[in-house]
This record gives structure tokens, sequence and C-alpha cells, in this order.
């Protein structure tokens, strides 16, 4: 008996200790996937409370943005500043603080739906409204 709980407890151990923390992984790929490029806004959808969903900006690829390497970011409105990318809540976001050509300062983070080589959902909600942006590198 005393051999069984021995072996119970190595086993536990050890698949505890084999356990990976991959959100340090998740975010060093995510940012390789992002940088130096320009992601172009395919449309915008929003969402709304009762499932109603509406599509804008389709057709209209002018407005773009860019996450350059050295982590500073900025977009076809002249918006200027530096980004992260970071796990919240079992969740990558996109958090950029920058500054307008006024110098106003925006904060904003963005949820990552999906992130590919040339394609990015980036997503928020606020009081039940979800509003999601579609952008691809391909212009």
């Amino acid at each position: 008996m005393k051999k069984l709980l021995i072996l119970i407890g190595a086993s536990i151990l050890l698949l505890s200790a084999c356990k990976k923390d991959t959100t340090a992984s998740e975010i060093s790929l995510a940012y390789k996937m992002i940088s130096d490029k320009i992601w172009f806004l395919d449309y915008n959808q929003t969402i709304t409370a009762t499932k109603t969903s509406i599509k804008t900006y389709v057709g209209q690829s002018t407005y773009f943005i860019k996450f350059l390497n050295n982590l500073t970011t900025v977009d076809s409105d002249g918006i200027t500043g530096t980004y992260s990318v970071r796990k919240v809540n079992g969740k990558l976001q996109i958090y950029v603080v920058a500054r307008t050509a006024g110098t106003n300062t925006l904060e904003y983070a963005y949820e990552i739906e999906t992130l590919g080589a040339n394609n990015m959902i980036l997503y928020y909600s606020v009081d039940g409204v979800t509003t999601k942006f579609f952008y691809n590198t391909n212009h």
C-alpha cells in the first residue's frame, strides 16, 4: 500500500511538472506575425446584443496600421505610438498607447480573435456590442 501511495504521488508530481506555460511563446509568436507588415482594413463588423450584424468599410481599404519591429505603431490617420502584445484572461491582446496629430493621447486594447501570416481579426466589446476588424496584408 505504501508503494502504491508513493507511485501515485510521484506520478502526480511528474505530471504537474510537465505542464508547460505557453503564454510567453504565444506572445512571442504573435509579435513575429504582426510586426513589420502593413495591415489593411478590409471591413469591420458590428454585432449588437440582438445579434444584428452590420458591415462597414467593405471594399474601402484606405485605412491601414503598421506594427513595427521596434514596438512602435503608426496608422493611416497619422496616429503614432507604442504597442505590446499581452495575454489577459486567457486571450491575446494588442495594447496600444498612442498620440494623434493634435497630441491627444489614446489607449486601447483589441482582443486577437484570429492571427495568420496575412490575415488578422481583432475585436472589442462594450455594453453587449462587439466590433470586429478584419485586416489583411495583401493590397
